[in-house]
Formats: C-alpha cells, structure tokens, sequence
C-alpha cells in the first residue's frame, strides 16, 4: 500500500494522528512537525492553467473499482475512484468533515434521542447516464454495508452498521438517517457513492465492476483502462454540474517499484511520486532539479501481520505471542527511518499514535525478549532440533509474504528472519506480485506473517478498528482472522460513545487484548513525503485533506 488507505471511512479530527517528525536525510528540510497541515502548494484557481495532463503514479492496477469491496484494498485505488465517482463528505487538512457541496448542501443532527441526521442533497447531481442522485442510492448503499447480508463482500461495516434507518424526506433529495445504536464518528460517512443499480444487488456488488465502472459522477469520467499496461485514465467530464475540472486529463500509472516510479519522476514519465520511508527515494528526489517534496502528519505504520487462522502454523496463540517476543523492532525502527525521523521508537498501540490524545503504551510484557519467547516455546512444545524448533517431528517454519519490489517490506523481512533464527523458528521470505498481493494472498490469509503499512488517512479510530480488529461475519479486512467477542464488544461500546474520553479508555482496552491475542506487532510509524513537479498546484501531501481534483493543475 502506499499513499491512501482502501478503508471505506474517514478520519475525524480528533483521530490518531502521527505523531511529531523531526531530522532529514539529503538537502530537504526535515518533515513538518505541525498537525492540522497539509502540503499541496495552494494556488486559487484563477492562478490554475486550463489543460495539461497529470501522471500520477499508482502502485496497482484496481483489482475492483468497487471502493467498498473487499478485493479493493490497495491503497491507491481510493486515488483513482474518487476522481471520477462521487464523494460527498469530504475532510480538511484537520481531518474535519463536512459536505461536499457539488453532492450534499447539508447534513444536520436533527434529534439527540434517537440520533437521527438529515441529509439535503444537491439536485443538480447526476450519474453519467443522466438519471439523478436520488436518496434511493444512499439508501442502497448503506443496506449494502450495513452487514446484515453477507452475500456482500464489503471491506468494513462500521458506522453503517450503526444506522437503523434510511428514510426518504419531502422528495427524493432528502433523507434522514437513524442511528440506533448512536454513533460518535458519523460525518465520514458516504466518503464515496454508488449507484443503487450496483449496491442493491451482490451480484453487482461484488463482480459487476471488477473491470471497469458502469456509471461514474465526478469531475473526470473514464477515458481508458490499459490492463495490459495497468494503467487508468480519465478525462474533463464537462456535464459535470460543479466546478470544471482544470486538468484536461490524468493519467494514473503504474510502477512496478518505488525506483521506477522516482526514475520515471526524473525522466518525465511521472508528475507525483510516494517517497514515504524510503530513504533512497527521499535522497534522489530531494535533489531533483523541478521537484518538491511534500510532507504531512498521517497516522500510518508499518505492522508485521499473523495469521490465527485454521490454516497457519501460527493458529495457536501462545505461538503468536512467542513470536512477538522474539522480534526486536527497535533496529527494525533505525534502519528504515531513522535518517527522517531520528527518536522513531516503536509503537506501543494498534491504533493510536504516540503523542497524541488516546495514545498509551499497552505492549508492556509483549516487547523484545528473546530469553522469553524460548521459554515460551519450550512450554508449547517447539523443542529446539539442531538450528530449528520442532513439535510432533514438524519443524518450526513459518511463510513471511511481502509485495515484490517493496524495499522497506524485504528490508525488514530479512531482519525478522534473522532475528527468530536467534530462537530457533525458521523463516522463509516470499515475494509476490504487487499487483495481485492484497487480492491474491492478504485477504484469502496465505500466510503465516506478512510486512504492510496500516494507513488510516480516512478513517476514524473506532470505524477503522473494526475493519482491522473485528471477528465474525465481516472480518474480510483482517485477514489474519485473529480478534474475539469482547474485542468486538468493546469496539461496539466505543462507537457508540459520545463521550471522547471513555471512548479512547474502551479503544485502549480492545488494544490491551490485541497484543494479549498476538494480533500483530506494530513496528513504527511511517513519515508521510511525497515528491512533486514544484509548479503542479493544489496537488501533493493532502494529509487528513480529500484530494479536490476539480482544482488540480499547473500553475501560470
């Protein structure tokens, strides 16, 4: 994943945030530590040339161009949708929410008890096929989402679980929503929409627009879908009833790795580039002559993945945890960032960042302990036999899956390897195709561990901790299958609560039981840098921001 998460909500302003940045590698200052900021290099449109074309770099071709679908969880796809589809709750670089006029004109609390919000909608608003954006597509969607027909494969049913009820108001551009149980975290709701012909049927839902969008409702509309080259571009929708897209065209390309891409940025092929973590990428494109690097606080990390389901090694628990102990993340930290950020210390929450209001360090009795993690391997049974464990005459031999071409993955890969080779577990490294690495081997648990970035961009603490911690019928975004009753309770308890400050102690109770469950090992959290042409305006790091395509462009 790199620059956007795959998740369906978004995040609120008093989110988890990513905590202070500090020290630079190469000539570029060092990441902002200011939060509530973004990087775009603003320009007002009138500052904004018509025309030009945009080749924004993506790390994959969409395995769905249904956002919500569970199948569509590479992080570039919500790049790539949400020019062209409507998106009508947008944030701010604080991570505020409000309504994106071009869709909705408002949406308003209209009752404490129950909660209920009605929802004004612009009428003017219309697919691509001229049929108007009605309530009925709201409705839809939501029936969809809400998780009470598994038939749908969604990715995340928190927040529209929480909705009782969808009603029509005075016409057909009106609705209001009833929230039973109430809902904390409600106006990142509808970051996206759907035509009711494609979310009232699973069908649809689930393999209707796997190769392409039958309706579209943005300012781009699509132009071109190169399979073959995994590329996808979209064109000026000039029926598009808001402002006018300034871009004539964006060009969505794909790379098969963070050096094409930075190559492909020095020689033209590309106008956007992920740095991220990668120091490499961070020294060559901070000396690029025409070139930006941008940066903003995002709450994203790097996390090593276990897999409890039936069909790993790691089912048991007490093995999960037992890795856990022998993995020591502190160099792990320094050598992929400490050249950005040089007090990196590893994370010691699933879900909130160091520094910031909710954050507290539950990994207490679960952190680097090597002399531990063999004992508790001798107490399961995994007896040491040469350099490798083994119980029942099966050695001890687990399967860490990383996207190929990712530095930072491998990087830390090796250095896992190396350290539970200390303790006698044996890992074996697998790469496999990026294009086809959430799709084919993450959401159908083929592994044992796996290296990936957790972004939440857009999504609020409690609605994304269901997608990554849930169990039940809708655990398709953990594909580790690991979590329990009383996590989903707790997570249950905390949507529903008003109050911030219970809210975060509930958080950090289900976060004490996922370290408890060995769900996964947060390493470290990920500076946010991109680089771009220093003259592409209203484009770059967007932070907690949605990305404003109509005003894209290059500046006069």
């Amino acid at each position: 994943m790199t620059r956007l998460t795959g998740a369906v909500l978004a995040i609120a302003a008093s989110a988890l945030l990513l905590s202070a940045c500090g020290g630079a590698a190469g000539s570029g200052p060092p990441p902002t530590k200011e939060i509530g900021k973004n990087d775009i290099n603003p320009k007002p449109r009138d500052q904004v040339k018509d025309g030009g074309v945009l080749q924004w770099g993506v790390d994959a071709y969409p395995a769905n161009f249904n956002w919500l679908h569970v199948d569509a969880t590479d992080g570039d796809i919500p790049a790539v949708v949400q020019s062209f589809m409507p998106t009508p709750a947008i944030s701010d670089a604080n991570g505020t929410w409000s309504p994106n006029p071009a869709y909705l004109t408002s949406f308003t609390v209209v009752s404490q008890d129950p909660q209920k919000v009605e929802y004004k909608l612009n009428p003017k608003a219309h697919w691509s096929d001229g049929s108007p954006i009605t309530w009925a597509d709201y409705q839809s969607q939501w029936q969809a989402l809400n998780g009470k027909n598994p038939a749908f494969q969604v990715q995340n049913t928190a927040g529209y679980a929480s909705i009782s009820d969808i009603s029509r108001g005075a016409d057909d551009y009106s609705f209001t929503a009833t929230y039973s149980p109430k809902l904390a975290e409600w106006t990142n709701l509808f970051p996206i929409l759907y035509p009711k012909s494609m979310t009232s049927s699973p069908e649809q839902f689930n393999s209707g627009w796997k190769d392409g969008p039958k309706l579209t409702g943005g300012p781009f509309k699509i132009d071109n879908l190169d399979l073959t080259g995994k590329n996808v571009t979209v064109v000026r929708d000039t029926s598009f009833w808001g402002q006018q897209a300034k871009l004539d065209k964006i060009v969505f390309k794909y790379y098969a790795s963070a050096q094409v891409e930075v190559d492909g940025l020095a020689s033209g092929a590309y106008d956007f580039a992920s740095v991220a973590s990668d120091i490499d990428a961070y020294k060559r494109t901070s000396v690029m002559p025409g070139v930006s690097e941008r940066r903003a606080n995002l709450p994203n990390y790097r996390a090593v993945v276990l897999n409890g389901a039936g069909n790993s090694i790691l089912a048991d628990a007490g093995l999960r945890r037992a890795i856990i102990k022998g993995i020591d993340r502190d160099p792990i930290a320094k050598a992929e960032i400490s050249q950005l950020i040089p007090e990196a210390k590893p994370l010691g929450s699933h879900i909130y960042m160091a520094g910031f209001p909710g954050y507290q360090d539950n990994s207490v009795g679960y952190t680097y302990d090597p002399k531990a993690a063999a004992k508790e391997l001798d107490e399961l049974g995994w007896k040491l036999s040469g350099q490798t464990r083994a119980k029942d005459g099966k050695p001890l031999k687990i399967r860490d899956v990383i996207p190929a071409g990712n530095k930072s993955a491998l990087d830390e890969a090796k250095l896992v390897q190396q350290q539970l080779a200390a303790i006698g577990v044996q890992v074996e490294i697998t790469q496999y195709d990026r294009n086809t690495f959430f799709e084919q081997h993450i959401t159908p648990g083929d592994f044992d561990i796996a290296h990936y970035a957790q972004m939440w961009d857009f999504a609020p603490p409690v609605n994304i901790a269901h997608s990554y911690f849930a169990v039940g019928s809708q655990q398709l975004s953990n594909p580790g299958r690991v979590g329990s009753q009383q996590v989903n309770d707790l997570l249950d308890q905390a949507s529903a609560e008003l109050d911030l400050g219970k809210r975060q102690q509930l958080m950090n109770q289900a976060d004490k039981l996922l370290w408890e469950l060995g769900h996964s090992l947060p390493l470290y959290q990920r500076p946010s840098i991109v680089a771009t042409r220093s003259t592409l305006a209203n484009m770059g790091n967007a932070g907690l921001a949605s990305f404003q395509y109509a005003d894209m462009g290059w500046q006069k």
